[in-house]
This record gives structure tokens, C-alpha cells and sequence, in this order.
């Protein structure tokens, strides 16, 4: 599983620089994709911390309850390896333009 993890993280955003090459359409969906990962993120996160104040639970041991979650895994690793290819494209564009 670890190694699929390393070469995911590799291997993903390299895969989201050739799609947005391909279409700007793909471009646009990447970007949509990243946004609603973005607010489920934010809003899975502030439901749990809601709930711990609310439960008067313990933050510490109970904050760990929403790593559990399906859609906040999803989310989060999403917004990971977006940001990744954010880098990534960031690093090729500075590349070109320096290389002129």
C-alpha cells in the first residue's frame, strides 16, 4: 500500500499536466474538481470540530474520528495531489519562460 502511495503521488500529477495539455476542458474540470474537494474538505472538517465542541469530547483523541471518513479522504487526498501538479506546472511554465 505504501508503495502504491509513492507512486500514485508521482505519478498523478505528471498524468494532470498531459490532460491539461490536452483540452482546456480537462483543465477546467481539474480546477472544478479541486474546488469542491476544497469545500468538502473545509466543511467535513468544521462539522467534526462542531461536533467535538458540542459533545464536549476530547479534541485531541476525537479530532481523529474524521480521518475515518471516505469522502474526507477523498477530498483531502485530491486537494494533495492537485496541489502537487500545481507545482509541477508552476515549476515547467517558470522553466520555459527562463529558458527564452
Amino acid at each position: 500500500m505504501k508503495l502504491l502511495i509513492v507512486v500514485g503521488t508521482l505519478v498523478v500529477p505528471v498524468l494532470f499536466v498531459m490532460l491539461r495539455r490536452m483540452s482546456g476542458l480537462l483543465e477546467a474540470l481539474l480546477d472544478a474538481l479541486a474546488l469542491v474537494s476544497a469545500f468538502g474538505f473545509g466543511i467535513l472538517s468544521a462539522f467534526a470540530v462542531q461536533d467535538i465542541r458540542a459533545h464536549g469530547t476530547v479534541y485531541a483523541t476525537e479530532v481523529h474520528r474524521v480521518f475515518e471518513s471516505w469522502a474526507f479522504l477523498l477530498f483531502g487526498s485530491y486537494l494533495g495531489l492537485y496541489l502537487l501538479y500545481l507545482l509541477l506546472w508552476s515549476t515547467m511554465t517558470a522553466y520555459r519562460r527562463a529558458d527564452r
